[in-house]
C-alpha cells in the first residue's frame, strides 16, 4: 500500500502555514489604511487591482488547512487528471491540488500567480514537495492571458 502524497506534505504544510500565521499581521498592515468598501472595491475594480496586489505582493495569502484538504479530497474523489487554478499565491492550495493529482496517478495542473516573487515562492514550495513536475506556473495577469488566447483561437 502506497501512503498518500498529501501525508508527506505535512512538514512543508505545517510549516508554510506556520509562516502565512505569522505574517497575518503585517498582511493586514499592507491594507490596513483602506476601509473594507475600498477594499472590496479594489478587488472588483477592472483597475484598480493592481494596486492591492502589489499591497500584498509579500504576503501569503492562502486557503485554510480544511480548505486545503477539501482541495485534496474534491482532486482525488472526481479522479481529476487536469486542473485549473487561478491565483496561487505561495502554494499551498497548489501543493493540496497537486497531491490529489499525484495520488491519482498523475496529470497537469495549470495555475497562475500575478505577483512574480509569489510565482518563484510557489514554485520553490512545489519542488520542496517534490511536486513541481505536475504543474505549469504561468505569471501575470489571467484575465490578460485569457484574453490573448481568445484572440489567438480565433485568428
Amino acid at each position: 500500500m502506497t501512503t498518500p502524497t498529501i501525508t508527506s506534505l505535512a512538514p512543508l504544510l505545517d510549516r508554510l502555514f506556520g509562516e502565512a500565521e505569522a505574517a497575518s499581521e503585517a498582511t493586514e498592515a499592507a491594507v490596513a489604511d483602506l476601509s473594507d468598501a475600498e477594499r472590496e472595491r479594489m478587488m472588483r475594480s477592472k483597475t484598480e487591482y493592481r494596486d492591492l496586489y502589489g499591497r500584498l505582493k509579500d504576503a501569503p495569502l492562502p486557503v485554510s488547512r480544511e480548505t486545503g484538504a477539501l482541495l485534496y479530497m474534491l482532486a482525488r474523489s472526481s479522479r481529476a487528471r487536469s486542473i485549473v487554478e487561478f491565483g496561487a499565491s505561495f502554494g499551498i492550495s497548489t501543493l493540496h491540488l497537486a497531491a490529489g493529482l499525484r495520488d491519482n496517478g498523475g496529470g497537469r495542473l495549470i495555475t497562475s500567480e500575478f505577483e512574480p516573487s509569489k510565482a518563484a515562492r510557489a514554485r520553490d514550495n512545489l519542488s520542496a514537495g517534490g511536486l513541481i513536475d505536475l504543474v505549469d506556473i504561468r505569471e501575470g495577469d489571467a484575465q490578460h492571458r485569457s484574453a490573448r488566447y481568445d484572440r489567438s483561437r480565433t485568428a
